[in-house]
């Protein structure tokens, strides 16, 4: 994978993003931001008391090993089932948040995805990486690239490239889709072809003779934009191809390329993919651990590879990702009698690098697992602030990717939390 990032780097630096893509979108800043964003979604709803959740009570069941722990200031539970957990926040802690006790006010798989990538249980609103792709840099070729989990784009859908986790787009690069399909399929044959090409060719060049304004311009720049995209998505159809269904460290190593080349601001992907989410243990929720424990693994990888690669602006690359983790909801305190445990309404998420304030956990736990009110502005719970909602996650990332909240989510439902941001 190292020689295909190479390469890419080198076909970014030669001029592989190309300008001039219209998009439906807000309006841009001038100098769109550098910051970038990678969201890993974990669905069916995990457990926070392995990780984020140090609240140790008669109230809420656990490992029999875990035990609280600090990284610097940062709160986690410890256990040496989970050596990658450790690991992470030894080696990253300084600059990851924990945002704890976030109410998602529901317990059905679909509508509390809805709810954590959007802040809306309706189809109304797009999720918060669709708005971060919309404003992202007109020449980035795939603005936001989807490898797998949810996404809810609705008033920026084009600025999303699906890739699939079985080759779907690089198949449809290469032709080879046809093969795959249910039905019988016959290609055009190469002399059919060639009369198509001739004829679009022929057509586009009387739009050029005519391109002084209006329509005909239009159509022509618009022609050759998309023969110049085309031909740079077929360029990066073996990178796009470097993913195995459901493998965390290839999905990572896929986004972290796309976000290096320069050909993507956001990327997003799902780790425990199949049915509701192998995260949903309504039996045996032990099974979480080990899903913790390789979760963190490759989170560790991605840190490290980032941390490594030149960013824009800032140092490095880390420097100016911003990595969220989250899951549609979290599970009960207490065990079911077969072991699991049930939909719960009260979650964490977690945020790593770009100007995010680390080395804390910002919200709060009651005992019993439920959330207490936090004041937003220095992040720690008080009696006179707010419950932590999916709007108040959703506005924290887009402050931290230099966009204004209140454009997108009204300020009455959701602001950032201050005591989270850099």
């Amino acid at each position: 994978m190292s020689l295909s990032r190479r390469s890419l780097l080198a076909m970014g630096a030669a001029g592989l993003a190309l300008p001039g893509l219209a998009r439906s979108r807000g309006a841009l800043a001038a100098s769109p931001s550098k910051q970038k964003m990678i969201l890993v979604f974990c669905p069916g709803g995990w457990d926070p008391a392995f990780v984020f959740a140090p609240v140790f009570s008669d109230n809420v069941d656990r490992g029999p090993d875990d035990v609280a722990a600090f990284a610097g200031d940062l709160p986690y539970v410890d256990s040496e089932r989970r050596p990658s957990v450790r690991a992470f926040f030894e080696a990253f802690g300084a600059r990851t948040t924990i945002i704890n006790g976030l109410q998602v006010p529901s317990v059905a798989h679909d509508v509390c995805t809805r709810w954590a990538m959007t802040g809306d249980a309706q189809a109304r609103t797009d999720d918060w990486v669709s708005v971060v792709a919309s404003q992202a840099d007109p020449s980035l070729l795939m603005p936001n690239v989807h490898l797998s989990g949810p996404l809810f784009p609705m008033q920026f859908g084009t600025a999303s490239v699906r890739v699939g986790l079985a080759g779907q787009l690089p198949g449809l690069l290469a032709g080879s889709a046809l093969t795959r399909s249910d039905v019988a399929v016959s290609a055009p044959s190469a002399a059919l072809d060639a009369l198509q090409d001739r004829f679009l060719d022929t057509r586009v060049a009387r739009f050029g003779r005519d391109a002084g304004r209006g329509a005909p311009a239009r159509i022509a720049a618009a022609e050759a934009l998309a023969r110049s995209r085309a031909g740079s998505l077929v360029s990066v159809a073996d990178l796009l191809s470097d993913v195995v269904a459901d493998d965390l460290p290839s999905q990572l190593r896929v986004i972290s390329a796309c976000l290096a080349g320069g050909l993507s601001r956001t990327g997003i992907l799902g780790f425990g993919l199949g049915g509701n989410g192998v995260w949903d243990t309504h039996s045996a929720n032990e099974l979480q651990g080990p899903l913790f424990e390789t979760l963190f693994a490759g989170l560790g990888g991605l840190c490290a590879e980032l941390d490594s690669l030149p960013g824009d602006e800032a140092p490095t690359l880390l420097d100016e990702t911003v990595i969220a983790v989250l899951s549609e909801m979290g599970r009960t305190p207490r065990l079911t009698p077969s072991g699991g445990k049930d939909h719960w309404t009260f979650t964490s998420a977690m945020l790593v690098g770009g100007r995010v304030r680390g080395g804390r956990a910002v919200g709060a736990w009651k005992d019993g697992m439920l959330g207490a009110a936090v004041d937003l502005q220095s992040g720690e719970a008080s009696s006179s602030g707010v419950l932590l909602s999916p709007s108040h996650l959703g506005a924290t990332l887009l402050s931290l990717m230099d966009i204004d909240p209140a454009e997108f989510i009204d300020p009455a439902v959701g602001t950032a939390i201050d005591g989270a941001v850099g």
